[in-house]
């Protein structure tokens, strides 16, 4: 009996919220480590790349960058995952100059 008593006080306390302003610190942190590697990426793969794929990286760089400081976090370090590969696969094919796609 005292058991369930303990188990119904447990279930009536309301449970913490987590704090909302340290969920966007912790998402913000993560989205700029997603950046600053894609970033990295890119300026590796620069050099390798043709004229239209270096304008395509920087574009999505740019969305990489303004997703993080005002839209979705989650979507910002996905593309910026995609952007990495992308600069990835530049790097990958130095030996045969072909364009890459997203």
């Amino acid at each position: 009996m005292r058991k369930l008593l303990i188990m119904a006080l447990l279930l009536a306390t309301p449970a913490a919220a987590c704090d909302p302003e340290e969920m966007d610190r912790a998402l913000s942190e993560i989205c700029t480590a997603a950046a600053t590697v894609a970033q990295e990426a890119v300026e590796a793969a620069q050099p390798l790349a043709q004229s239209g794929e270096r304008t395509a990286m920087q574009a999505q760089l740019d969305r990489v960058r303004t997703l993080c400081i005002d839209g979705d976090p989650a979507v910002a370090a996905s593309e910026a995952a995609r952007l990495a590969r992308f600069a990835g696969r530049i790097e990958a094919r130095a030996d045969t100059p072909r364009p890459a796609s997203f």
